[in-house]
């Protein structure tokens, strides 16, 4: 049971004056941006932000969350006391997130809502060099199984895969929330309208099912030396003014000009051909890592 679920936090977030609002807000992003540089420099040097140890050092004394990048010499009985305590999913969650996007920025997670199983309150899988990580968190799990010896209290599963193969399986632990995670869930539910989760530097391509953000993705492609590795697939509809037909030279010209500019041609097409219709739809690409799904023997 959350306990801030008799707590009305909508009435405490709307008496927050707005300037206090957007100072917070860039006082938030601008720490954001200090945590994350110095998350990347540490990750250069082969050392973990958190703890100031070596990425592949594995100490048994020391819990942290780079354990989960399979340091030499770890085994999955050593996550047994790590993982039968609370530990935060969102702080674990935007770690992986980083990780991922130092690799391949967007490519390596998908956190797609859409993929999402009806049953589930939340499924992300995230890949990182030659581990994938996959949250699951149902919608019984989010409150807790109820008359449940196992799993009674709100809960979140991890699966860990190494070179493919499982090294944690998402029933080998009910990983509870932290106080600060069940606050956050309550928040968004409440205030939903008014507070967003933004996964600074940890974006995946969930992103894609805010139109929003469309315009701007649509801006910034380009064409990728590899289909398969891509995290974005752009196809463009032209329809030309009726009575009128696309010339063929045109279409030559603008493939000529995306090979030396990786500009997507409908995009160039788009310049030459002012009174033409252009549709432009924006999906995932084959580099996307498949969701993992969770099912009751996993």
């Amino acid at each position: 049971m959350n306990p801030y679920k008799g707590k009305d936090l909508k009435k405490f977030i709307d008496s927050i004056p707005q300037e206090e609002v957007e100072k917070q807000t860039r006082l938030q992003e601008e720490d954001n941006q200090r945590v994350y540089k110095e998350f990347v420099e540490k990750l250069n040097e082969n050392k973990c932000f958190l703890c100031g140890s070596r990425m592949d050092l594995f100490d048994e004394a020391r819990p942290c969350f780079h354990w989960f990048t399979y340091p030499s010499g770890i085994k999955k009985r050593h996550f047994k006391n790590y993982l039968t305590n609370p530990l935060s999913f969102f702080r674990l969650d935007c770690y992986f997130r980083w990780l991922a996007n130092t690799e391949k920025p967007i490519g390596n997670i998908n956190d797609l809502k859409d993929e999402t199983s009806r049953t589930s309150y939340l499924e992300t899988t995230i890949k990182y060099k030659n581990i994938e990580w996959a949250f699951s968190i149902g919608f019984t799990d989010k409150e807790g199984h109820i008359n449940s010896y196992k799993g009674n209290m709100a809960h979140y599963h991890i699966q860990m895969k190494v070179d493919g193969r499982i090294f944690i399986k998402f029933n080998d632990f009910h990983v509870l929330f932290t106080d600060e995670d069940l606050f956050t869930f309550e928040l968004l539910e409440q205030a939903g309208d008014k507070v967003k989760l933004a996964h600074f530097y940890g974006q995946g391509i969930g992103i894609i099912e805010d139109e929003e953000n469309l315009p701007l993705i649509d801006k910034a492609l380009t064409i990728s030396d590899d289909e398969e590795t891509a995290p974005f697939r752009r196809q463009t509809f032209i329809e030309a003014p009726k009575g009128k037909t696309i010339p063929g030279d045109l279409i030559i010209k603008a493939m000529e000009e995306s090979k030396r500019t990786k500009e997507p041609v409908g995009r160039i097409l788009q310049k030459y051909l002012k009174d033409a219709k252009f549709t432009t739809i924006i999906e995932p690409g084959d580099g996307i890592p498949n969701m993992t799904k969770r099912n009751g023997k996993k």
